[in-house]
């Protein structure tokens, strides 16, 4: 008989019996299997630290006459060779309670075998109704060992780790192709030229910022040469543990919305989206994000935001179905992109205060989205809080709010 398929049998009973186990303490204690898409990397950051966020809440609306049942989450990080980052997946499990993830696994085997004895399994995501970025403070923390750490490893970079730092995520196709995978022609909407940001990183330098260009290394290489300007991705100095502080202690994040931005969110950093096409799947619901949309043009018109949203155009989560309706989208000069994270810049250094008017025309927009996108906006994001660049308000604000 095969040894492994014995194995898997007795390790299935196993599971099994736990499972009847936890079923009879059910009333006083509950169990509940946590399974985070740990391959990804911005959902290793933001699903542990939405669902750590949300949980606080719940509680603390929860009447305090009925405690029961205390509520365990048992939680999979993945097997370590398939972890997007694996000092990410070290820093989470100091803070929630986890098992291999062929012990959970089973525990789950066994539950779809045994439906009565299934163990409830939440929906993770990076999202949440409860505004939770806003609610909660950040469940990871850096230890001074490790600050003293990055200290180092950034001088030795050539970063100043006493001054500001920002950090550049531009997406494109280079991490995909690298590993063989190949993406449909619908994802250009959402890669990008890093060339195209080197006026503004240019221009952030000039300033004062030290800005640090974040990837996996397999991107296209920064031209830019600048004393403030560091190409992290295509260093020899990158590791998992910078991937994460870097991300974590920027001043803040100009982003295509992509992986280390997550990180950035996870300890509170701002971050600063530019062209976003996909509202479904940005982060409306926090009130440290900033965005600009990309201009979606169909039928060589300009799609303004009420008929983006009345359209559907909103709820498209595939990139290739912008393409099968026809829909172009037409990115952001580096010109412009030098104006919106240049404003971005002043909005930061200002503590984010807004004018009357820039107040009155932000929340003007984000009705428009709030009752475009209906239940959908309401269930995935709860309040609608990221708020439009003014700078592209200013520019365009006319015909796209109209």
């Amino acid at each position: 008989m095969n040894p492994r398929r014995v194995a898997k049998s007795l390790l299935l009973v196993l599971a099994t019996l736990i499972l009847v186990v936890l079923k009879l303490i059910s009333p006083v204690v509950k169990f509940r299997l946590c399974v985070m898409a740990f391959h990804r990397f911005g959902h290793l950051a933001l699903e542990p630290e939405q669902m750590l966020s949300n949980r606080e809440i719940d509680s603390a609306s929860r009447s305090t006459h009925n405690p029961f049942p205390f509520v365990i989450d048992i939680w999979s990080l993945g097997p370590k060779r398939l972890q997007a980052n694996r000092y990410l997946a070290k820093k989470w499990k100091l803070r929630i309670a986890t098992m291999p993830s062929w012990i959970v696994n089973a525990l789950f085997q066994a539950g779809t075998k045994f439906p009565a004895l299934q163990l409830d399994t939440p929906k993770l995501s990076i999202y949440g109704p409860n505004n939770a970025l806003d609610k909660c403070p950040p469940h990871l923390s850096f230890t001074n060992q490790e600050v003293l750490r990055a200290q180092r490893d950034l001088s030795v970079m050539g970063v100043d780790p006493t001054r500001p730092f920002v950090c550049l995520v531009v997406r494109d196709g280079g991490h995909y192709a690298s590993r063989g995978e190949s993406e449909s022609s619908g994802y250009q909407l959402l890669n990008y030229d890093v060339s195209d940001f080197e006026l503004a990183a240019r221009v952030l330098a000039d300033n004062g910022y030290q800005v640090i260009r974040m990837g996996a290394g397999s991107e296209k290489p920064l031209s830019l040469q600048h004393p403030n300007v560091f190409d992290y991705a295509k260093s020899k100095h990158r590791s998992a543990f910078l991937d994460i502080f870097i991300a974590g202690n920027c001043s803040f994040a100009i982003s295509t919305q992509t992986g280390p931005d997550c990180v950035s969110l996870v300890f509170r950093r701002p971050v600063c989206y530019i062209d976003i096409a996909r509202y479904s799947q940005f982060f409306l619901g926090t009130s440290i994000a900033c965005w600009n949309p990309t201009v979606l043009m169909k039928n060589g018109f300009r799609m303004t935001l009420k008929q983006i949203m009345d359209d559907g155009v909103a709820l498209l989560k595939d990139p290739d179905d912008f393409e099968k309706q026809g829909i172009v989208s037409v990115r952001s000069t580096p010109e412009v992109i030098r104006d919106l994270v240049v404003g971005y810049q002043e909005m930061f250094e200002q503590g984010f205060s807004l004018s009357v008017d820039e107040k009155n025309i932000v929340h003007r927009a984000n009705e428009i989205i709030e009752k475009g996108m209906g239940e959908f906006a309401q269930n995935k994001f709860g309040k609608v809080t990221a708020q439009l660049n003014p700078v592209f308000l200013r520019q365009q604000g006319d015909w796209f709010l109209a």
